[in-house]
């Protein structure tokens, strides 16, 4: 392999060697080429990645530092819909008791309903947990104790049948039936579902379901909204059978070895180094689908990420950006939504974050340090327009008139002698990886500007940096500005490029093991200067 002066310094910018010089570190990857024709983009580009994501319960989703947060989530990637848990947690005040009746008070949902409508989010809601005035037991989850005891039958049905009259006299029927409405939340664990009892989640949702059609025909409805994929099967079959609406199936899944819940984030895993985990369970849940009586139905993962563990560091490491976007690429068309979860650090389920990186579940650290996930939804926000078929699955592309968006990513699962814990819990160098050879055919003859931007092994990432500042629980304001500047997008490359009258242009990328790259070419307004 020969290697020029420019790919050279292209290569050492990045703190790597090329491939060639690094023979004695394995075998050097071959070339990776890719052809793309701008005049084969005829379909619009499945945006199912932005429908939703996750956040916390509402007693601290509804917090001026959440709500800031969810602002910058929509606007720099794109989300519309928002989930979360225990909508009718006492803390809102929302269900009381007086004189034998139940009296509701709207007040605090709707603030926080309102919040997110300013945002440009809408509501996915999940229904549960337990009012304590209709719980069977004192059964609890989580830090801030969402009871997750069977809810009293007539109670309930009560309280959902105000609940969907409410929402849609102060938001419009046309507006709140944009708005899922799931049943519970894993109901298959007993820690959410008492007993984990398949016949009495059934039962509520029978109930609930027909409550919401009663109400407004054109409500959505759907679950089971189960831990591992689980229950549908059983889930369909029983709802054909009892004649019970279902709009949608929702489900779980996640990236680590075994196991399913883990309240405090006290157990550690592996992430699963198969290629087909998420993307397995994504098209077994389809298959089933189709063979029920509800052929077609649309398929939400309602929760979905590298590990179930609220303190799992790979939640911040680099390599999370191209795992997020090499499972969402194998499953499109199967899912129409899959919902990250979270966007946030400020998240208290096993309680208060307890360091600054702390392997939360967020996309967004408690302090607004955006990790390596973010920006894979980020540059998965830059893909609009229409979609250039490539056969490279590892690629995705659009044109959106004369824009063109290129984001390419690299995963290598590293070998991973131990569990997640230790292993993410020291810097994990990047490898060598095939050099992007691209040559694009179709683009219109002029002056373009050329952008490039990078996340990788200590490009836009913060846990890198985090871990060899000694990994203190809080960051003093210097080190806070630190990891800010470093996870800032800037471009690596910023240049005026011409294309010639036969509208081909080609071009090379460096890539390194788990780097994801967005390349844009857009008509130039003003020349730009030049960089990189």
């Amino acid at each position: 392999m020969t290697v020029n002066r420019r790919q050279l310094g292209a290569w050492l910018s990045l703190g790597a060697l090329p491939p060639a010089l690094a023979a004695g570190r394995g075998a050097a990857p071959g070339a990776r080429p890719v052809r793309l024709d701008l005049g084969h983009a005829t379909a619009p580009i499945n945006r199912f990645f932005t429908h939703c994501v996750g956040a916390d319960y509402p007693g601290v989703t509804g917090r001026a530092a959440n709500l800031a947060q969810l602002q910058l989530a929509a606007d720099e990637l794109g989300f519309r819909h928002l989930r979360f848990h225990d909508i009718f947690h006492d803390e809102l005040g929302t269900v009381r008791q007086r004189d034998g009746r139940l009296v509701f008070d709207w007040q605090a949902i709707d603030r926080l309903y309102d919040a997110m409508l300013a945002i440009g989010m809408r509501p996915y809601i999940e229904l549960g947990f337990t009012p304590g005035v209709m719980r069977s037991s004192n059964q609890t989850i989580f830090h801030w104790k969402g009871n997750t005891s069977h809810p009293q039958p007539g109670p309930w049905v009560e309280l959902v049948e105000a609940f969907a009259r409410h929402l849609i006299a102060r938001y419009g029927a046309a507006q709140v039936r944009q708005w899922p409405f799931e049943v519970w939340n894993e109901p298959n664990l007993d820690g959410f579902w008492e007993r984990a009892d398949q016949q009495a989640y059934f039962d509520l949702y029978a109930r609930t379901a027909r409550t919401l059609k009663q109400v407004d025909p054109g409500l959505q409805v759907g679950g089971p909204a189960t831990a591992g994929a689980a229950w549908v099967p059983e889930f369909l079959a029983h709802a054909q059978r009892v004649g019970a609406p279902v709009d949608f199936v929702s489900t779980h899944a996640y990236g680590v070895t075994e196991g399913f819940l883990d309240e405090y984030g006290q157990s550690d895993r592996k992430l699963s180094p198969d290629p087909q985990s998420i993307i397995g369970d994504v098209a077994r849940v389809r298959r089933e689908i189709d063979a029920s009586a509800f052929a077609g139905l649309p398929l939400h993962f309602t929760e979905w990420s590298t590990s179930y563990n609220p303190r799992d560091k790979v939640h911040d490491s680099y390599i999370s950006g191209p795992w997020i976007l090499s499972k969402l690429r194998g499953v499109r068309g199967l899912a129409q939504s899959m919902s990250y979860w979270t966007y946030s650090d400020l998240f208290e389920e096993p309680g208060p974050p307890d360091a600054a990186l702390h392997g939360g579940f967020g996309l967004i650290s408690r302090d607004g340090v955006r990790k390596p996930s973010w920006f894979a939804y980020k540059y998965l926000n830059a893909l609009r327009g229409q979609e250039i078929p490539s056969a490279d699955t590892r690629l995705l592309a659009t044109v959106d008139g004369q824009r063109l968006a290129l984001l390419a990513w690299d995963l290598q699962h590293a070998e991973q002698p131990s569990s997640n814990s230790v292993f993410f819990g020291q810097p994990v160098p990047s490898g060598p990886a095939a050099e992007l050879q691209l040559q694009l055919h179709g683009l219109r003859p002029g002056r373009y500007r050329l952008q490039l931007h990078r996340t990788g092994y200590q490009r836009n990432d913060a846990q890198t940096a985090y871990l060899k500042m000694g990994a203190p629980r809080t960051l003093s304001p210097a080190q806070l500005a630190e990891l800010q500047a470093l996870t800032q997008d800037r471009p690596e490359l910023d240049r005026a490029v011409h294309i010639g009258n036969t509208g081909t242009w080609r071009w090379r990328v460096p890539m390194r093991s788990n780097d994801m790259v967005l390349l844009t070419l857009a008509p130039a307004k003003a020349t730009p200067s030049a960089a990189g």
